[in-house]
């Protein structure tokens, strides 16, 4: 399937906290705003002064430009930080972010058309984390930008995401594995999928006519990822429009198969670099438009105890 997100798509917000806390600087952040992008593949933007990061990686690949001063950046944890003004790290790629107090924007994509970008850049660049080319960043710069400070509306977040993925990696891009089988078993992911399947892999393999090694084999093959990582990204995604529901992380985790919320932390931490109550403190400032619940099948996964 070709995607055309300059087509009249939905985009939906998210506010994952009133604000964040820089516990180092000890300080108030400006609010972070959290843009969700339902489709063939799933963008998460983030306009705003993030939480800073530890070393993480996670299925998705990440794109920051700075709106102010250089990104700190670096790949192993020991290692000496770099400056930078935007960075693109592919899937499971290592990586720890410290956005110094300025605003930027951040996109996590799951297109593969984004991934083989990151690793055409990487390939030629000595860094892991290679930044944008000068001139793609001259054109994007402007248009974040003017959206800094404020948080858009949802016909100019429509646009900006359009504008961005335009510039980034074109107006079309094709997602469909070359696999059909892959195709077929990846539409099947969903949350309710994740919540009643005890063995997914096994679940999935078997929708295809595949043993799960030969399955493991092909996804790996076909998406450049284990199709572990890319369930654990899933479940994560779910957790998180959960708990924007106002219940606990403990709640969150059981509903998507997480075995208790101390698995969730685990997991998350792995993935973004932070604990997930960093992000979900703020219950009272979480919020979830009703169409997202109904894009992602999640209106129904999990309702509120009394």
């Amino acid at each position: 399937m070709i995607e055309d997100h300059g087509a009249n798509l939905d985009a939906y917000r998210l506010i994952w906290g009133e604000s964040a806390f820089d516990e180092a600087a000890e300080r108030r952040t400006q609010r972070a705003t959290f843009v969700l992008w339902p489709g063939q593949t799933l963008q998460v933007l983030c306009i705003g002064m993030g939480p800073p990061s530890t070393l993480h990686h996670h299925y998705a690949t990440q794109l920051g430009i700075s709106l102010g001063s250089p990104f700190l950046v670096r790949t192993r944890a020991s290692g000496p930080y770099t400056e930078q003004q935007s960075f693109i790290a592919g899937p499971n790629v290592p990586h720890q972010v410290e956005t110094t107090g300025m605003s930027s924007f951040v996109l996590w994509s799951e297109s593969r058309a984004l991934a083989d970008l990151a690793h055409r850049l990487r390939s030629t660049s000595a860094s892991v984390l290679p930044t944008l080319p000068e001139e793609l960043l001259s054109a994007l710069l402007p248009v974040l930008l003017a959206s800094a400070g404020h948080v858009p509306d949802e016909q100019a977040r429509q646009a900006l995401l359009s504008q961005i993925l335009t510039a980034l990696i074109g107006s079309t891009w094709n997602e469909d594995s070359d696999d059909p089988r892959i195709a077929t078993a990846q539409s099947l992911v969903t949350p309710q999928f994740l919540v009643q399947q005890a063995q997914p892999i096994t679940s999935l393999a078997t929708c295809v006519h595949l043993s799960p090694s030969r399955f493991r084999h092909l996804w790996r093959s076909a998406m450049g990822m284990s199709v572990q990582s890319y369930l654990r990204w899933k479940r994560l995604m779910a957790a998180g429009y959960i708990s924007a529901r106002g219940v606990s992380l403990t709640e969150a985790a059981h509903a998507v198969g997480f075995a208790d919320s101390a698995h969730l932390t685990r997991v998350f931490h792995a993935t973004f670099g932070m604990p997930p109550s960093r992000i979900f403190k703020n219950g009272h400032a979480l919020q979830v438009i009703s169409s997202v619940e109904e894009a992602y099948g999640l209106k129904d996964l999990f309702v509120p105890s009394a």
